[in-house]
Formats: C-alpha cells, sequence, structure tokens
C-alpha cells in the first residue's frame, strides 16, 4: 500500500529532459484535471468538534499572515481563467468570515459554476438568505448527532436545536444541494446512525458518513481511539432500512459512494478515507487561510501562493507556479495509513477537510 515515490528528478522525457505540465487547464501527472478548489477562510471555529480541534480551541493567528480579501479574490480568478469549476468555502468555520457573502458573490460573477460551503450551521439561520441570493448553489453541513447531548459532547458545546433550526432556514430559501456530514465515531456516535437516516430521508437531504482521519493530534487521537470503517455503518442501515442501491454519481460530487433506500429522494453516501482508497479520481487542491496551496489532505507538501502575491509577482508568473506546482508535487495518493507520523501533522481545522 505504500506510495509511489517520484520526485523531479524522475519525471523525464525519452531524451532525458524533465517535463514540463502541458498548456491548458490544470493537470498532475497522473492525469487528473484539476477543477475543484477547497479555500479555508479561517482557522477559527465557534465549535471545537473532537475530530479537528484541540480542546483549548485554535492559536490566535494575527490578521497579517491571513489572506486579504483582494488576494484572495486575485487567486480566485487566476483559478477561474485555469479552467476552475467547482469552489468551496471551508474553515474552521466559514460563516464567522465577515466576507463570506462577498466571496460567494464574486465566485457567481466570475463564471465559477458550482459554489459550495461547508458549514457546522451555527449560523446558518441567519445567513441563509443573503448566501442563496449570492449564488450559494451547494451546501454541507456537519451533523454528527441528533441526540443533543452527544452533539453537545462531540462539538464540545454546540446548539443542536440552532443547527437544525439552520437547515431548516436553508431549505426554506431554496438553497439546491444541501447535503449532511457525520464523521463516523465509533464509541460516541454509533447509535445515532439510524437517527442520523431516519431524519436525512425525511427532510430530503442527502447523508454522507466520512471514516475518521489522522489528521493533527485531535484527528489522531479519534483515529486511534474511536475508527469505523464505513461498512459497519451500512450494515446497520441495511439492517434497519433494507437494501442500498447503488447509484451513480458525477465527478464532481466527490469521493463519496452513493446509494439510495428504496424510492427515496436523499441519497446515502460513504466517504472511505481509510478502508478504501478514492485517490485516483481526485480533482481537488486545498488553500489555507495563510494562502498556502495544500495539493493533498494527507500530506504536506505544498505552495506559498502568500509570499508569491506579496513579492509583486505577475498574474502570468503565479499561474506558471500553480501549474508548475500540481503537475511535479501532486502525490498519486495519500499517506494516512503508510505514514502517520507525517500525516498527523496536518491540521484539519487549518485545511478546511
Amino acid at each position: 500500500m505504500g506510495e509511489r515515490s517520484v520526485t523531479r528528478g524522475q519525471q523525464l522525457g525519452s531524451a532525458g529532459q524533465e517535463v514540463d505540465p502541458p498548456a491548458g487547464g490544470l493537470v498532475d501527472r497522473y492525469g487528473r484535471q484539476i477543477t475543484y478548489l477547497r479555500v479555508s477562510l479561517t482557522e477559527h471555529c465557534n465549535f471545537r468538534c473532537q475530530y479537528c480541534s484541540p480542546e483549548e480551541g485554535t492559536p490566535y493567528f494575527d490578521r497579517a499572515e491571513h489572506l486579504q480579501q483582494d488576494e484572495l479574490l486575485r487567486l480566485l480568478r487566476l483559478f477561474a481563467d485555469m479552467g476552475l469549476q467547482h469552489l468551496r468555502l471551508t474553515g474552521g468555520e466559514p460563516l464567522i468570515h465577515p466576507h463570506v457573502v462577498d466571496y460567494v458573490r464574486a465566485a457567481r460573477a466570475m463564471g465559477i459554476g458550482k459554489i459550495s460551503i461547508s458549514s457546522n450551521g451555527l449560523l446558518l439561520e441567519k445567513l441563509a438568505p443573503a448566501l442563496r441570493e449570492a449564488g450559494l448553489n451547494n451546501l454541507n453541513v456537519s451533523l454528527d448527532a441528533l441526540d443533543p447531548d452527544v452533539f453537545r459532547s462531540i462539538t464540545r458545546g454546540g446548539d443542536l436545536a440552532r443547527v437544525l433550526r439552520g437547515i431548516r432556514a436553508a431549505q426554506d430559501v431554496g438553497i439546491p444541494r444541501i447535503k449532511l456530514n457525520a464523521v463516523l465515531l465509533g464509541k460516541d456516535n454509533r447509535d445515532q446512525i439510524l437517527p442520523l437516516t431516519e431524519y436525512a430521508l425525511h427532510h430530503g437531504l442527502d447523508l454522507r458518513f466520512i471514516e475518521t482521519m489522522p489528521l493533527g493530534s485531535a484527528g489522531s487521537a479519534a483515529r486511534d481511539g474511536q475508527y469505523m470503517p464505513a461498512v459497519e455503518a451500512r450494515t446497520i442501515i441495511e439492517a434497519h432500512f433494507g437494501p442500498l442501491y447503488p447509484v451513480a454519481s458525477a465527478r464532481d460530487q466527490g469521493p463519496a459512494k452513493l446509494f439510495q433506500v428504496g424510492q427515496a429522494s436523499a441519497r446515502i453516501g460513504f466517504i472511505t478515507p481509510i478502508s478504501e482508497n478514492f485517490c485516483a479520481n481526485c480533482n481537488r487542491v486545498r488553500l489555507t487561510a495563510h494562502g498556502r496551496l495544500v495539493y493533498c489532505l494527507g500530506q504536506e507538501v505544498g505552495l506559498d501562493l502568500r509570499g508569491l502575491l506579496r513579492d509583486g509577482s505577475s498574474d502570468a508568473a503565479i499561474c506558471a507556479r500553480i501549474h508548475d506546482g500540481i503537475w511535479h508535487d501532486k502525490p498519486e495518493r495519500h499517506e494516512f495509513l503508510d505514514n502517520r507520523e507525517r500525516s498527523a501533522r496536518v491540521f484539519m481545522m487549518r485545511l478546511g477537510g
């Protein structure tokens, strides 16, 4: 299962010259077209979920360390020019960022077709109308439990009722695609799998169960103590609701394997970064709030775009560095199992999942 190690020195043509990235859209050396950018607007969050954040929360980062609004808008425009089709705003918690609605509106004006947000839902009741008006057409809400006490424990203080009101508000204003994400924690929310499935089916919402990943100290602790393979969740659901029938999904729907329960419109998905690798179809890169372009959720390699923005680099030079970095440095697959020490240094709250 070890990743094939490829260095720049090995990326050579038949005559021995280093191979340059092809012209046009963003592509890596494994033939994967990169059309999806996940942007972490902030590392801060109003929850401190067990699998994501240390109990004391995130450290303070000076505002100057983060991308400024004009810098992020410039990068979004450059990515749009390079073929970006799907933008997801993440965090931390993106809805605490003062310009989140502005970024959605700007992305729509740039012609980016799919504009998504991943949120814990706490501020969604207030912001749903503005987000919908700005052009948001995809929304993921974290929902790890429907029992208020279990939810409060996992999120370290989260208000379940307020999150559920936010989901309802998002439906009421007509955000087209709303999905629920539940991280599988074998000890804490195994008994929440059926209530979550029932809730999703009743409200016509897609639900995706996600295996916990060893990212950062919090993620590694959750992985070591509470890992639950997605196949167990599927077994629990099928024992109660009957067979799950596979549903074909478009490439831009992400790594989830989707299933249908009977004739229900909602789909149940499973994301399996640990038990079943899905890297062959990866079409995404990530931009941290600090302006670092990260090629893989499970590895540290990346490119400091903030430095390029602030040293006077031209648009053409920045695009060339992005093309070159993705082509040469995006790995074939993650290393969650192969190198736990390496992946544990990458923090979910910094990368946005």
